[in-house]
């Protein structure tokens, strides 16, 4: 049997463009097969969101595109062509209901992943796909080339398939246990494309002298991250500093949380991580309220700091402390112990959060307020792929057409979502392009197939 297409992956890219390829109109089906390594379709998707599957954002589709580093205005076509709302009211027809949350994300409104998934696959199975679960493929041979049509024989399990179409959608190497393992970079480069080395994306840091390991669990709504000397990455050329603002999480080793995750695509081992825990505050005013409120006060210098107009003014609408108190205490003890090699104060007490403010010389306060506005660190390491929600790396997109997400090297081979060299911010980025790159593959594959137009 020769099939119209095969897909390799049943993830959220590959289910995504079996799901959209619409049927003939001449009343052909579609004769497609979906090869899956795993024993079971859509593991990672069923990840996303803690299971809960961020599908997408809301918002213009226009500031989607800084949100997948310097590939973002590469795949600007893509995104605009299958956009947010379309994604929404391709699920909406399907039969899954969607809920936005205030911050943006959209989901399912029963939260419950499985029912994107099981969504999926029924309008896969409608338009004419197989599924082939525990089909790992070892080996893929094109007869024909760029230049002349053939057909792809595709080896999978100790099985050979043959097809006039190929979409590859196995995802890059993150959470490697799903099937998304980076094995089918080998076989790309077998067939003529080059492989951005790749690198985990939207993963928590390690720094050198972590200081917070007490403080796991305390969460910043806003902060600003500063990665300087960052990697670069194949054809992304800007090694500048990169910064982020959002949401920072502090665990028991690493630090982690959306505006650590998004720039964490950036880092290498080495270099500077740099926190502002008050973006919307200059240090020369916070150290000038801090030494104020500090003359004559017989307060925690804790306390005296959450009470600073400049910190209070940085507190959200719900009232809510910008800066934990547990924090500065750490943050207080943590200075003292770099001033005058941590000397004791008066009636001597060694210093510590619960000191008060009265008692403390001006260079103790002043290196409080540096520490709050630049907390510097030392990159030592990522999360790996193991707990790493994306790639960085890939088939770079100057080797496939960002008009059809045909490949420029093999004809009517195609390559979608996280098999590219594209990796977007935590918030639903990755699963939109999924989809997005899902839609415009289906699309041109079955303008392409003659027995399909």
């Amino acid at each position: 049997m020769i099939y119209d297409v095969i897909i390799i992956g049943a993830g959220a890219a590959g289910l995504f463009a079996a799901a959209s390829a619409r049927p003939s109109r001449n009343g052909f089906p579609i004769r497609g097969l979906i090869l899956e390594k795993s024993p079971s379709p859509g593991k990672k998707l069923l990840m996303a969101g803690s299971g809960q599957c961020n599908l997408t954002h809301s918002g213009d589709i226009k500031a989607f595109v800084s949100c997948y580093g310097d590939s973002g205005p590469k795949i600007r076509s893509i995104l605009y062509r299958f956009n947010n709302l379309a994604v929404r009211d391709f699920f909406e027809r399907l039969g899954v209901p969607l809920a936005e949350r205030e911050d943006g994300k959209v989901f399912p409104a029963s939260l419950c992943g499985r029912d994107v998934l099981d969504a999926l696959l029924r309008a896969a199975s409608d338009n004419g796909f197989t599924l082939q679960c525990s089909s790992p493929v070892t080996d893929i041979a094109a007869d024909g080339s760029i230049d002349a049509a053939g057909l792809f024989t595709v080896t999978a399990a100790g099985k050979t398939h043959r097809a006039r179409m190929l979409v590859v959608a196995t995802g890059g190497c993150s959470y490697p246990t799903t099937g998304s393992d980076g094995s089918m970079f080998p076989l790309l480069e077998k067939l003529g494309h080059t492989i951005v080395q790749p690198k985990p994306a939207l993963v928590p840091l390690f720094v050198e002298n972590y200081p917070y390991t007490s403080l796991a669990g305390v969460a910043f709504k806003h902060v600003r991250i500063t990665i300087d000397k960052c990697e670069s990455l194949g054809p992304r050329e800007s090694l500048g500093p990169r910064e982020s603002l959002g949401p920072l999480l502090l665990t028991h080793e690493n630090f982690s949380g959306p505006a650590v995750l998004d720039l964490s695509r950036y880092a290498r081992i080495g270099a500077e991580l740099s926190i502002d825990y008050l973006p919307g505050v200059r240090l020369e005013d916070l150290a000038r309220e801090l030494r104020q409120a500090a003359i004559g006060s017989k307060k925690q210098i804790a306390t005296v700091i959450a009470e600073l107009p400049a910190v209070r003014a940085a507190c959200g609408t719900d009232g809510e402390p910008a800066l934990p108190k547990r924090f500065l205490e750490a943050v207080t003890s943590r200075a003292g112990a770099g001033c005058a090699g941590g000397a004791s104060f008066a009636g001597g007490a060694s210093f510590a959060g619960d000191v008060q403010a009265s008692s403390l010389p001006g260079s103790m306060l002043k290196a409080i307020a540096e520490i709050l506005k630049k907390d510097r660190f030392t990159i030592s390491g990522d999360g790996g792929f193991k707990i790493a929600m994306a790639t960085a790396g890939g088939v770079p997109l100057e080797e496939i057409s960002t008009r059809s997400l045909e490949s420029k090297i093999v004809r009517h081979l195609f390559i979608i979502g996280e098999a590219l060299d594209v990796d977007g911010n935590t918030g639903g980025y990755n699963l939109q392009f999924a989809f997005s790159s899902g839609h415009l593959a289906a699309e041109s594959f079955c303008r392409q197939n003659p027995l399909l137009a």
